[in-house]
Protein backbone atom coordinates (compact mmCIF):
# COMPACT_ATOMS: atom_id res chain seq x y z
CA UNK A 1 0.00 0.00 0.00
CA UNK A 2 1.13 3.66 -1.20
CA UNK A 3 2.07 5.82 1.93
CA UNK A 4 0.04 8.79 2.43
CA UNK A 5 2.07 12.23 3.37
CA UNK A 6 0.90 14.57 6.29
CA UNK A 7 2.37 17.78 6.36
CA UNK A 8 2.02 19.62 9.74
CA UNK A 9 2.80 22.82 10.67
CA UNK A 10 3.51 24.33 13.82
CA UNK A 11 3.84 27.87 14.32
CA UNK A 12 6.55 28.41 17.10
CA UNK A 13 7.47 32.00 18.55
CA UNK A 14 9.04 31.12 22.29
CA UNK A 15 7.79 27.39 22.82
CA UNK A 16 10.76 25.76 24.13
CA UNK A 17 9.05 24.51 27.26
CA UNK A 18 6.42 22.93 25.09
CA UNK A 19 8.14 21.76 21.48
CA UNK A 20 9.74 18.71 23.06
CA UNK A 21 6.25 17.45 24.39
CA UNK A 22 4.58 18.13 21.17
CA UNK A 23 7.13 16.65 18.79
CA UNK A 24 7.01 13.81 20.40
CA UNK A 25 3.66 13.06 20.66
CA UNK A 26 3.25 13.68 17.48
CA UNK A 27 5.83 10.72 16.87
CA UNK A 28 4.00 8.84 18.93
CA UNK A 29 1.00 9.03 17.27
CA UNK A 30 2.62 8.13 13.72
CA UNK A 31 4.06 4.77 15.02
CA UNK A 32 0.10 3.55 14.74
CA UNK A 33 -0.56 4.74 11.35
CA UNK A 34 2.82 2.40 9.89
CA UNK A 35 1.15 3.73 6.25
CA UNK A 36 1.45 7.20 6.87
CA UNK A 37 4.50 9.54 6.40
CA UNK A 38 3.99 12.08 8.69
CA UNK A 39 6.34 15.44 8.04
CA UNK A 40 6.09 18.39 11.13
CA UNK A 41 7.37 22.01 9.51
CA UNK A 42 8.08 24.35 12.79
CA UNK A 43 7.87 27.74 11.36
CA UNK A 44 9.74 29.47 14.02
CA UNK A 45 10.11 33.78 14.14
CA UNK A 46 13.46 33.53 15.16
CA UNK A 47 12.45 32.74 19.17
CA UNK A 48 14.88 34.40 21.58
CA UNK A 49 14.19 31.46 23.90
CA UNK A 50 16.32 29.32 21.57
CA UNK A 51 13.28 27.16 20.46
CA UNK A 52 14.64 26.81 16.76
CA UNK A 53 17.94 25.49 18.15
CA UNK A 54 15.93 23.23 20.11
CA UNK A 55 14.37 21.95 17.22
CA UNK A 56 17.29 21.36 15.32
CA UNK A 57 18.61 19.29 18.15
CA UNK A 58 15.76 17.17 18.51
CA UNK A 59 15.22 16.72 14.88
CA UNK A 60 18.46 15.16 15.08
CA UNK A 61 16.78 12.67 17.21
CA UNK A 62 13.43 11.91 16.66
CA UNK A 63 13.91 11.87 12.41
CA UNK A 64 13.28 8.52 11.07
CA UNK A 65 11.60 6.41 8.42
CA UNK A 66 8.00 7.68 8.21
CA UNK A 67 8.11 10.56 11.01
CA UNK A 68 10.40 13.99 9.98
CA UNK A 69 10.91 16.97 12.09
CA UNK A 70 12.24 20.42 9.45
CA UNK A 71 12.73 23.70 10.95
CA UNK A 72 11.43 26.68 9.10
CA UNK A 73 13.23 30.25 10.12
CA UNK A 74 11.48 33.09 9.24
CA UNK A 75 13.62 36.36 10.24
CA UNK A 76 10.75 38.15 12.42
CA UNK A 77 7.65 37.75 14.06
CA UNK A 78 5.11 38.67 11.73
CA UNK A 79 2.09 36.67 13.26
CA UNK A 80 -0.02 33.40 13.00
CA UNK A 81 -1.27 34.17 9.46
CA UNK A 82 1.82 35.02 7.58
CA UNK A 83 3.52 32.24 9.60
CA UNK A 84 0.86 29.55 7.95
CA UNK A 85 1.30 31.53 4.94
CA UNK A 86 4.54 31.22 4.43
CA UNK A 87 4.52 27.36 5.47
CA UNK A 88 1.54 26.78 3.15
CA UNK A 89 3.38 27.72 0.28
CA UNK A 90 6.47 25.86 1.69
CA UNK A 91 5.14 22.67 2.18
CA UNK A 92 2.97 22.79 -1.06
CA UNK A 93 6.30 23.44 -3.54
CA UNK A 94 8.46 20.81 -1.26
CA UNK A 95 8.83 18.27 -4.04
CA UNK A 96 11.11 16.22 -1.65
CA UNK A 97 7.93 15.81 0.97
CA UNK A 98 5.52 16.43 -1.41
CA UNK A 99 2.03 15.92 0.78
CA UNK A 100 -0.75 14.80 -0.13
CA UNK A 101 -2.56 16.77 3.20
CA UNK A 102 -1.41 19.86 5.01
CA UNK A 103 -2.64 20.18 8.61
CA UNK A 104 -2.42 23.48 11.16
CA UNK A 105 -1.13 22.91 14.96
CA UNK A 106 -1.08 25.13 17.55
CA UNK A 107 3.14 24.50 19.63
CA UNK A 108 1.42 25.05 22.94
CA UNK A 109 -0.34 21.57 23.04
CA UNK A 110 -3.93 23.41 23.64
CA UNK A 111 -4.53 20.74 20.45
CA UNK A 112 -3.94 17.34 21.97
CA UNK A 113 -1.76 15.20 19.45
CA UNK A 114 -4.15 12.22 20.44
CA UNK A 115 -6.92 13.55 18.00
CA UNK A 116 -4.50 13.16 15.11
CA UNK A 117 -5.80 9.63 14.98
CA UNK A 118 -9.50 10.98 14.79
CA UNK A 119 -7.91 13.20 11.27
CA UNK A 120 -6.18 10.64 9.86
CA UNK A 121 -9.20 8.21 10.17
CA UNK A 122 -11.17 11.17 8.52
CA UNK A 123 -8.88 11.31 5.44
CA UNK A 124 -8.91 7.76 4.78
CA UNK A 125 -12.60 7.94 4.67
CA UNK A 126 -12.14 10.79 2.07
CA UNK A 127 -12.52 13.34 3.62
CA UNK A 128 -10.94 16.43 1.46
CA UNK A 129 -10.78 19.12 4.68
CA UNK A 130 -11.23 18.18 8.44
CA UNK A 131 -11.66 20.19 10.84
CA UNK A 132 -11.27 20.12 14.73
CA UNK A 133 -14.43 22.01 16.34
CA UNK A 134 -14.96 23.14 19.58
CA UNK A 135 -18.64 23.73 18.82
CA UNK A 136 -20.68 20.45 18.58
CA UNK A 137 -21.23 17.90 20.30
CA UNK A 138 -17.74 16.67 22.46
CA UNK A 139 -16.14 19.47 21.15
CA UNK A 140 -15.41 22.95 24.34
CA UNK A 141 -13.28 24.49 26.03
CA UNK A 142 -13.05 23.24 29.59
CA UNK A 143 -10.72 25.45 31.21
CA UNK A 144 -11.69 29.14 29.90
CA UNK A 145 -13.77 31.51 31.82
CA UNK A 146 -17.85 32.14 31.20
CA UNK A 147 -16.82 35.58 29.25
CA UNK A 148 -14.14 34.24 27.01
CA UNK A 149 -16.53 31.70 26.14
CA UNK A 150 -19.02 33.88 25.43
CA UNK A 151 -17.01 36.15 23.32
CA UNK A 152 -15.42 32.99 21.40
CA UNK A 153 -19.26 31.91 20.89
CA UNK A 154 -20.34 34.67 20.06
CA UNK A 155 -17.96 35.37 17.10
CA UNK A 156 -18.31 31.76 15.93
CA UNK A 157 -22.18 32.22 15.84
CA UNK A 158 -21.55 35.77 14.15
CA UNK A 159 -19.33 34.61 11.62
CA UNK A 160 -21.62 31.54 10.72
CA UNK A 161 -24.81 34.14 10.21
CA UNK A 162 -22.64 36.61 8.15
CA UNK A 163 -20.65 33.28 5.91
CA UNK A 164 -22.72 30.37 5.85
CA UNK A 165 -23.52 27.87 8.53
CA UNK A 166 -21.43 24.86 6.72
CA UNK A 167 -18.79 24.88 9.87
CA UNK A 168 -19.29 25.19 13.28
CA UNK A 169 -16.00 26.79 14.50
CA UNK A 170 -14.51 29.38 12.13
CA UNK A 171 -12.01 30.44 14.28
CA UNK A 172 -10.83 26.94 15.47
CA UNK A 173 -6.76 26.35 14.15
CA UNK A 174 -6.70 22.88 14.26
CA UNK A 175 -7.50 21.66 10.43
CA UNK A 176 -6.65 19.82 7.92
CA UNK A 177 -6.63 20.15 4.13
CA UNK A 178 -5.85 18.10 0.90
CA UNK A 179 -3.18 19.76 -0.82
CA UNK A 180 -5.28 20.06 -3.71
CA UNK A 181 -8.17 22.15 -2.13
CA UNK A 182 -5.47 24.41 -0.69
CA UNK A 183 -3.53 24.82 -4.20
CA UNK A 184 -7.02 26.08 -5.44
CA UNK A 185 -6.87 28.90 -2.80
CA UNK A 186 -5.23 32.02 -3.47
CA UNK A 187 -3.07 32.14 -0.03
CA UNK A 188 -1.16 35.28 -0.41
CA UNK A 189 -4.71 37.25 -0.85
CA UNK A 190 -5.93 35.94 2.60
CA UNK A 191 -6.30 38.44 5.35
CA UNK A 192 -3.37 37.82 7.36
CA UNK A 193 -3.39 39.11 10.64
CA UNK A 194 -3.92 37.63 13.43
CA UNK A 195 -6.71 34.38 14.30
CA UNK A 196 -8.73 36.44 11.20
CA UNK A 197 -6.69 35.09 9.03
CA UNK A 198 -8.58 31.12 9.75
CA UNK A 199 -11.47 32.67 9.21
CA UNK A 200 -10.50 34.02 5.94
CA UNK A 201 -8.66 30.96 4.87
CA UNK A 202 -12.17 28.46 5.63
CA UNK A 203 -14.52 30.67 3.73
CA UNK A 204 -11.90 30.34 0.85
CA UNK A 205 -11.96 26.58 1.36
CA UNK A 206 -15.23 26.49 1.18
CA UNK A 207 -15.59 28.01 -2.28
CA UNK A 208 -14.46 25.21 -3.37
CA UNK A 209 -17.13 22.82 -2.20
CA UNK A 210 -14.26 20.27 -0.75
CA UNK A 211 -15.34 17.06 1.28
CA UNK A 212 -15.62 18.46 5.03
CA UNK A 213 -15.44 16.02 8.03
CA UNK A 214 -16.12 18.16 11.85
CA UNK A 215 -14.32 16.24 14.14
CA UNK A 216 -14.92 17.16 18.18
CA UNK A 217 -12.02 18.79 20.17
CA UNK A 218 -11.93 19.65 23.40
CA UNK A 219 -9.45 22.80 23.34
CA UNK A 220 -7.29 23.20 26.45
CA UNK A 221 -5.36 26.61 27.55
CA UNK A 222 -1.72 26.26 27.52
CA UNK A 223 0.40 25.18 30.57
CA UNK A 224 3.66 27.15 29.79
CA UNK A 225 4.07 30.03 28.11
CA UNK A 226 2.19 33.11 27.89
CA UNK A 227 -0.70 33.56 25.04
CA UNK A 228 0.35 35.38 21.98
CA UNK A 229 -3.61 36.56 21.36
CA UNK A 230 -3.83 40.32 21.40
CA UNK A 231 -6.98 41.80 23.46
CA UNK A 232 -8.29 43.21 20.15
CA UNK A 233 -8.40 40.03 18.19
CA UNK A 234 -12.77 40.05 18.44
CA UNK A 235 -12.91 43.52 17.35
CA UNK A 236 -10.63 42.95 14.47
CA UNK A 237 -12.24 39.70 13.19
CA UNK A 238 -15.96 41.35 13.66
CA UNK A 239 -14.89 44.02 10.69
CA UNK A 240 -12.57 41.34 9.04
CA UNK A 241 -16.25 39.01 8.46
CA UNK A 242 -17.54 42.20 7.07
CA UNK A 243 -14.46 42.85 4.90
CA UNK A 244 -14.69 38.80 3.71
CA UNK A 245 -19.08 39.21 3.25
CA UNK A 246 -19.13 41.92 0.96
CA UNK A 247 -16.08 41.07 -0.91
CA UNK A 248 -17.57 37.46 -2.03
Amino acid sequence: MQKSTLAILVPTYNELENVELLLRAIAAVQVVHQNWNFHVYVIDDSSPDGTGVYVEQLAVELNRFGYQVQLLTRKKKEGLGKAYIFGFNYALNDQVVRPDFVMQMDADLSHDPKYLNNFVAALEADAQVVFGARYIPGGGCPNWSWHRKLLSSGGNHYARFMLGSKIHDYTGGFNAYSASVLRAVALDQLDSVGYGFLIDLKFQVLKQRPRIVEIPIQFIDRQHGKSKMPLNTIFQNFFLVLKIKFAA
